[in-house]
């Protein structure tokens, strides 16, 4: 009759918990990878979806159809041939005037040129070669 050691039923009891362990990873990792393959086909699907998306937009967008499209709802949409006159010189366009935020912007910028505003935007962290 052989008799059972103690160092026996742990091992015993250490083998059947490790295991238990190996079943839950595998069924963990059996899980993930239908998660993944999951996701792939969502992926797959949507690359699909953007592809039909792009040639419709290429069909929608074709200058013949538009200019069919513009010739019969010409008078619903109000739209006008356009005369070389409408453009205009960038020297015609009148000057934005400042606002104040970007009055205070500036006077910043004078201020920091002149030294007497420290400028914020630079790092205290010296980056580059290390003088002696």
């Amino acid at each position: 009759m052989t008799v059972f050691r103690t160092s026996d039923i742990i091992l015993v009891i250490i083998m059947l918990f490790s295991a238990a362990i190996t079943y839950k990873v595998k069924y963990e990792v059996q899980k993930r990878s239908l998660e993944i393959r999951h996701i792939e086909r969502e992926i797959e699907a949507q690359k699909d979806t953007i592809s039909l998306l792009r040639a419709d937009w290429a069909l929608m967008t074709q200058p013949i159809r538009l200019q069919r499209l513009a010739k019969e709802y010409k008078e619903e949409l109000e739209l006008k041939v356009i005369q070389p006159e409408q453009f205009v010189k960038a020297t015609d366009i009148p000057v934005q005037s400042l606002d104040i935020i970007q009055n205070v912007i500036r006077s910043d910028a004078v201020l920091i040129e002149k030294g007497r505003l420290e400028d914020k935007t630079k790092s205290p962290i010296r980056i580059g070669s290390i003088h002696p």
